[in-house]
């Protein structure tokens, strides 16, 4: 090794740069670095997003940004009939796709909601009645004992 070597007062290997190469105080460890003008893709789409543009509309001409225009395009599909713009137009709100979801969930519940076998037998007994029976009676007309002896008759057919 060279005479400097043994002058040196501090280790020199990995980790430890010599003195002479070290960066300076106040000297960046990038000095190129990343451009002032250079940002994200976030930062150049919210700026692609807030530039304005000219539209006609109803007659006129107005200067909105870019965002309003993609609103207005997205309200306007979803009020054609739209599905997908419809349900992007929901989950823009939560509180709203929340409630609009529980609707559909609610009118799917009862549309797969069976119906309730008294109400099979009243449909039942209903279609099998030939037409110009007689039997023209309604509700109010019938008797508690007409109902007893209708669940007698069901008791006793093993149902």
């Amino acid at each position: 090794m060279s005479d400097d070597a043994d002058d040196r007062d501090y280790d020199v290997g990995y980790g430890k740069p010599p003195k002479a190469t070290r960066f300076r105080k106040g000297q960046t460890g990038n000095p190129k670095g990343r451009p002032k003008g250079a940002k994200g893709v976030q930062a150049s789409l919210k700026r692609e997003l807030e530039s304005k543009i000219t539209i006609q509309e109803g007659g006129r001409t107005l200067r909105i940004t870019k965002a309003q225009a993609a609103a207005k395009q997205l309200m306007n599909k979803a009020l054609t009939g739209d599905m997908r713009a419809m349900t992007m137009l929901l989950k823009q709100d939560p509180e709203l796709y929340g409630s609009a979801v529980a609707k559909l969930e609610a009118d799917a519940a009862v549309l797969d909601h069976a119906p309730e076998p008294v109400d099979l037998d009243i449909l039942r007994d209903f279609l099998l009645q030939p037409e110009g029976s007689g039997e023209d009676d309604t509700i109010e007309d019938w008797e508690i004992d007409d109902w007893q002896l209708d669940e007698e008759e069901r008791d006793d057919d093993g149902d």
